[in-house]
């Protein structure tokens, strides 16, 4: 079967007639300076919390994680002192990091995400968030509607929420 001669002419019409080259190099400038401006536009606030690639990780409803403090209380404060909304957690398969938390209290609590996280991920492996900048976090959070930022450690990480609204504790339990 033969094509029309409208689809063959169609067909043979080389990229460049059917838009400019000067339309490609803009369209291409253009695709270019978009990667770029985000990374230009990183304020200090965003540098100075090790956050400037701005990678994100959402974990769902049902997530687990463990939590431990010096006081061996839900809401109690933690190895920093701490105390208030923002909670430092570990995940469920580092019980190790919880007994250092723990102190001589000799529990941990096992919390569940009630509904899904939006974390900032830190840039560097074993960069955490300390209580000292959760003032430059709280602008961040609300910019890029973060619940919290995650630190990874290869095999395990470590998770703060800027509050509690969305875990539970499902399990209180005490090192062996």
């Amino acid at each position: 079967m033969r094509s029309s001669p409208t689809e063959t002419a169609t067909a043979a019409i080389p990229i460049h007639r059917v838009h400019p080259p000067s339309l490609w190099k803009g369209l291409i400038l253009a695709a270019t300076m978009i990667v770029l401006v985000p990374s230009s536009q990183v304020s200090a606030e965003d540098k100075g919390v090790g956050w400037e690639r701005k990678k994100m990780e959402v974990l769902p409803a049902g997530t687990k994680f463990i939590h431990a403090n010096r006081d061996g209380v839900w809401g109690g404060s933690g190895q920093s002192g701490h105390k208030g909304e923002a909670i430092w957690m570990t995940s469920e398969n580092d019980v190790n990091a919880a007994r250092g938390y723990a102190g001589s209290s000799g529990k941990y609590f096992v919390i569940e995400a009630q509904k899904p996280l939006k974390l900032a991920v830190m840039d560097e492996q074993g960069n955490q968030v300390e209580p000292d900048e959760l003032g430059a976090w709280a602008t961040l959070a609300q910019r890029y509607g973060l619940d919290g930022v995650k630190t990874e450690y290869g095999s395990s990480y470590e998770v703060i929420l800027f509050d509690r609204s969305k875990i539970a504790p499902v399990e209180e339990r005490g090192f062996d």
